[in-house]
This record gives C-alpha cells, sequence and structure tokens, in this order.
C-alpha cells in the first residue's frame, strides 16, 4: 500500500517532467539531484524504510516523540548515504577530451582530471588550456588530456534499483529486528501466562 500511494505521485511528477523536457526552459535536466530521486525508484524505497525505522526507534527508545525525531534523523541519513554511494554502484562511462577544450561528458559526475604523459591521473588545477596561467600549469603537470567519469542518461534505470536496494535492505533489517523483538516478548510472556492461568 505504501509502494502504491507513492508511486502515485512519483508517475504524475515524471509525466509533467517529461511533458516539460526540452520545452520548459526552467525544466530541471534528469540528473538534478531532486529530479532523478523523484523519477525513479526511490521514493518507494524511502517509503518502505521510513515506517520500519520509525517502528524500531520506537522500541529502542519508548517515547513517541523521540522515536520520532529519531527516525526522521535516521531516514535522512540514510537517504543521504544512498545518495552518496549511488554513483559508485555502477560502472561510470570515461570520457577523455583535449586540453583545450576541458573536461566533458554530460550526466552525473564521479570524477574528473587530467592524465599525464606517464598515464597517472591526477586532480584538474584548471579546465582549459586556452588559458594562459593553466596551460603553464598543465604543462608543469605533463598533462595530455582531460577525463570524466561520468553515468550517462542510460544509467539511470540501473541505478536506480542499485540506490532502492540499499534502502529495502535496511526495511527489512529494521523488520527483521522488530520482529525479533516481538518474538522474544512473546516468549518472555509465555511462561507467566502459564503460572497465573
Amino acid at each position: 500500500m505504501l509502494t502504491a500511494a507513492t508511486g502515485q505521485p512519483v508517475r504524475l511528477h515524471r509525466l509533467a517532467w517529461t511533458a516539460a523536457e526540452g520545452r520548459v526552459d526552467a525544466a530541471k535536466p534528469w540528473n538534478d539531484p531532486a529530479t532523478f530521486h523523484a523519477n525513479g525508484t526511490v521514493p518507494a524505497g524511502l517509503a518502505l524504510a521510513g515506517p520500519t525505522t520509525g517502528v524500531l526507534a520506537g522500541l529502542l527508545l519508548r517515547r513517541a516523540t523521540a522515536a520520532l525525531a529519531a527516525a526522521v534523523v535516521a531516514l535522512g541519513a540514510l537517504w543521504a548515504a544512498a545518495d552518496s554511494a549511488l554513483p559508485y554502484l555502477w560502472p561510470t562511462v570515461t570520457e577523455v577530451s583535449g586540453l583545450p577544450d576541458g573536461p566533458t561528458g554530460a550526466g552525473v559526475a564521479v570524477g574528473e582530471g587530467i592524465v599525464t604523459a606517464d598515464g597517472d591521473r591526477a586532480a584538474a588545477p584548471c579546465h582549459s588550456s586556452l588559458m594562459d596561467g593553466c596551460r603553464l600549469t598543465l604543462a608543469d603537470l605533463d598533462a595530455v588530456i582531460f577525463h570524466r567519469d561520468f553515468h550517462p542518461a542510460g544509467h539511470y534505470w540501473p541505478l536506480q534499483p542499485a540506490g532502492t536496494g540499499i534502502l529495502l535492505l535496511v526495511a527489512a533489517l529494521s523488520a527483521l529486528a522488530v520482529t525479533v523483538a516481538a518474538l522474544a516478548t512473546a516468549a518472555a510472556f509465555a511462561p507467566l501466562n502459564r503460572r497465573t492461568a
């Protein structure tokens, strides 16, 4: 039920975003973090991880307000962790470009820099050899090309289930912990029921 309730706003957002893409100047690109998450399966994973995290916090803290606050903080931290890990859950594409052009490649950027004549990678101190200061710096580093590691638009759907999987794993672990606590409570009260009956 939570997944279905979350799926409808996601579907509406995706329909509106798709209709506006290329037609409305203010429409965010697919790789904008808010658009990236709102158009995919990550909200469903958050919707499933939220209640189980809240129930687990309630069992541990035994105070409703404190459990609610802890669950909100935990879910925010979980979302931030999943968002940070997401680019590394699928192999990236590397695009190389000449020193005058700077790093190229559109999508979810994971890393960029220079490649030296020895084949080593290093951080890019600047982004175009067309600027005098940058040309000298790149020459001192013995840079030959720029590189950018990124996820193109074709990686959108492989990345979505990978991020959702992290959230579902946490939801399953929280549900397992709640189930174990419920079974332990039932086992503790079973002898009391026999003695008082």
